[in-house]
């Protein structure tokens, strides 16, 4: 199996910089982005995964130092390592980028030695970062994502496809009679309802999308640049799937459950916030609930 290669962001205006910074990254086996302006960097930070940050300090619209908490808002991991590469050389310079955010920090002209060996080090400290991060952002039973994470991850989808006047659909699914499966079957029969449930969603659903196990017996999940009616036929497929699916307790006995669901948001223009659309898609579960479950209602 290839092994993925880091990619390194070089924020830097000047082209003798920025190419000489390319090639020094390249070969060392890391993939390069460049962007000269923060508007770029915003832009690839958006749409790509990146690893490591080289940030100059200034740039044609504005300072670096106003990127970093941006950075930090705007990326899916809510945390990036950043060097700050500079010509500013003075103490005070160094406290403010480290206090702004900062990782590491040095001065121009860079020598490739020192460089790599920081990106080397940053690289390190996002692994550690990383893996702390996903034990703190899954539900330990099912391998979703969590309520907490999710509710940060809507909440930076809403904004990001509110700013750029794209569809976001939000869904809310409950399984059908889940305390009955608990009480007739037990409750480990029950972890296996939810962690099937879980893994039809996951091998169903796209890359893209946002699974996460909300709480109890309740999943949400979030489908970026996607209107109501493509949300809700792909959630009736996987419903109708899952409704067919014959399932074995922990005693040998066979049964089979279903869920129903609520689908809101497609166009998100006059939707003010996040918990208005978590709240609008509840309430079409409970319509889905209420008028005879196992049905999706958007």
């Amino acid at each position: 199996m290839e092994k993925v290669r880091k990619k390194i962001l070089i924020i830097e205006d000047s082209d003798l910089q920025r190419k000489l910074l390319n090639r020094w990254i390249s070969n060392h086996g890391y993939t390069p982005l460049e962007a000269i302006s923060l508007s770029d960097a915003r832009e690839i930070i958006s749409k790509d995964q990146v690893d490591v940050v080289l940030l100059d300090w200034e740039l044609p619209d504005g300072s670096g130092i106003e990127l970093i908490s941006e950075i930090f808002s705007s990326s899916p991991i809510g945390w990036l390592p950043i060097i700050m590469v500079t010509g500013h050389t003075e103490p005070e310079n160094l406290k403010l980028a480290i206090e702004a955010g900062a990782t590491d920090y040095i001065t121009k002209p860079a020598k490739e030695i020192e460089l790599l060996a920081r990106i080397f080090s940053a690289l390190r400290m996002k692994s550690l970062h990383d893996q702390l991060r996903e034990t703190a952002i899954r539900d330990v039973l099912t391998g979703l994502y969590n309520r907490r994470y999710m509710e940060e991850r809507i909440e930076q989808e809403f904004q990001r496809c509110k700013r750029h006047k794209h569809s976001l659909s939000l869904a809310m699914i409950d399984i059908d009679f889940f305390k009955k499966v608990n009480d007739t079957y037990g409750h480990e029969t029950g972890d296996i309802v939810l962690k099937r449930i879980a893994f039809e969603l996951k091998t169903s659903l796209r890359k893209s999308d946002i699974i996460s196990r909300f709480g109890g017996e309740e999943f949400v999940i979030v489908f970026p640049e996607t209107g109501v009616n493509d949300a809700t036929k792909v959630l009736d497929k996987i419903r109708e799937s899952v409704s067919s699916i014959e399932l074995k307790s922990e005693a040998g006995e066979n049964f089979k459950v279903s869920f129903s669901g609520g689908v809101a948001g497609g166009d998100i223009t006059e939707i003010d916030n996040p918990a208005e659309l978590l709240r609008t898609a509840d309430k079409l579960l409970y319509e889905a609930k209420s008028s005879g479950r196992n049905r999706i209602v958007s």
